[in-house]
């Protein structure tokens, strides 16, 4: 019992301090590695083809999926963006010596609204149409619940089951450039992501009840930086110069090629309490070190296909998931979970129309497998499953939009997500059970997105 109860103090009174740190987490949200970018798509046309577009879409989004893409148009973009999410995560029990008492099947049906803006505007050669190198400049910045959820963060052990993505959508803040005609025929990009590491220090006296005084609180962060790279290729270009050397047909094909770095969120807090009676000076020390909303790093590339008022685009992307086992070895309230993870492939498929001058359709589709290969994780219980991902959207262009007097293109995509059925087990250390599961459940779910956008073009 004596071990329970020295695990059970520092995580617990950790994680008030963490949120104490935070500040502005979200009430509803779980421990995940959530994040609108790589889990639903930046923007109506990411959102809407299923992401199988980003490594070609040139508009101010491209700083996150393909920094490269933005020497594909000389136009310039502000663009806002409004997106919603709503999700059914569902664990069904299929029983257990000490099943979790639930009032249905649903184990999170809490929804994720996002506001983010881009701009992406040429910095060189500006001057000069015919600059053999311009180049561009794109920065990005989203928030969820509408600018009042800024840095959700929660890190917590589930009795009943959790999802391993979806549910936390930290601050978004990315930038970068491209350059057109780096060599002949190929333009290239650089952009970074800003993310967050956290400190605090309390020391404190406390009753048993939780009241404190003598409170001394030190916070600390430091921000870091996690760059992507990518490249564009005019095949015909780069091969044959002015002439038309490709076979096939092929002198429009277009190749990507793009390298994301891992991200992640964390936070460490030391703590001294002491509790007159019960834990007298120098009081107990307590630490807490975890990490969420983690991305793994990702290689990806794509081909793109013009056939008359069609585009058709192919991509592929490996995501390197499996580091995140260390990243959880070290962390306070994972550490004991011996979670497992897969590096994994993940095949996109797109196309978009121009229906008429100002009117494009678009729409893809993904298949991505779970990177979480353990089946059980003692205490935090992840969950998670292979999805199918569909999506479809349009985009209208007004040439001279009233009052603005500039192009507007007002896009609207619907994306779903066909979360598969999967069975887990759960473990905890109070179990009378342990090591044996005390329930098993069968995991699935549904995803449904909305994403609107206005971008005035310059």
């Amino acid at each position: 019992m004596a071990r329970k109860t020295r695990r059970f103090i520092p995580i617990t009174f950790a994680l008030f301090l963490a949120s104490v740190l935070i500040g502005t987490q979200s009430e509803h949200a779980l421990a995940g590695a959530g994040d609108a970018a790589s889990t639903y798509g930046l923007g109506p046309v990411n959102a809407g083809s299923a992401q199988a577009l980003s490594a070609f879409e040139p508009g101010a989004w491209a700083v996150y999926y393909n920094p490269a893409a933005m020497a594909r148009s000389p136009e310039g973009e502000l663009s806002t963006v409004v997106q919603y999410g709503e999700q059914e995560l569902r664990a069904k029990s299929l029983g257990g010596s000490d099943p979790v008492t639930r009032e249905n099947d649903v184990l999170s049906d809490t929804s994720s609204e996002l506001v983010l803006l881009g701009l992406k505007t040429r910095i060189a050669g500006a001057s000069e149409p015919d600059s053999s190198r311009p180049m561009y400049l794109g920065i990005n910045v989203g928030v969820d619940e509408y600018t009042s959820n800024i840095l959700p963060f929660q890190a917590n052990t589930a009795a009943e089951g959790q999802f391993l993505r979806y549910e936390s959508q930290p601050l978004y803040l990315a930038f970068g450039g491209a350059v057109r005609d780096l060599v002949r025929g190929v333009d290239a990009g650089f952009s970074a992501r800003l993310t967050l590491a956290a400190k605090a220090r309390l020391d404190a006296v406390s009753d048993l009840a939780g009241n404190t005084d003598s409170e001394k609180l030190s916070l600390e962060g430091e921000p870091s930086l996690s760059p992507a790279l990518g490249l564009n290729i005019r095949t015909s270009e780069l091969f044959c110069g002015s002439t038309t050397c490709m076979p096939f047909g092929l002198d429009e094909l277009e190749a990507a090629l793009f390298w994301r770095d891992e991200t992640d969120y964390e936070v460490g807090v030391d703590a001294n309490v002491v509790i007159p009676g019960v834990i007298p000076e120098p009081g107990l020390d307590l630490a807490l070190s975890t990490v969420d909303s983690y991305q793994p790093e990702v290689f990806g590339g794509g081909l793109l296909l013009p056939l008359g008022k069609f585009e058709l685009v192919v991509s592929v992307e490996e995501q390197k998931w499996s580091e995140l086992e260390n990243k959880f070895a070290g962390d306070t309230v994972r550490n004991q979970a011996n979670l497992r993870f897969r590096d994994v492939v993940v095949p996109r498929l797109g196309a978009r129309f121009q229906w008429t001058d100002q009117l494009r359709l678009f729409g893809g589709m993904a298949q991505e497998d779970s990177p979480l290969k353990s089946s059980r994780s003692q205490d935090v219980n992840y969950l998670d499953t292979d999805k199918i991902v569909l999506g479809l959207g349009g985009d209208y262009r007004l040439n001279s939009a009233p009052l603005i007097n500039a192009p507007l293109v007002l896009s609207l995509s619907y994306q779903y997500q066909k979360l598969e059925e999967r069975d887990f087990e759960l473990t905890s250390i109070n179990s009378p059970s342990d090591p044996a599961p005390y329930e098993t459940v069968r995991a699935d779910g549904e995803i449904q997105v909305i994403s609107l956008s206005a971008s005035v073009k310059f």
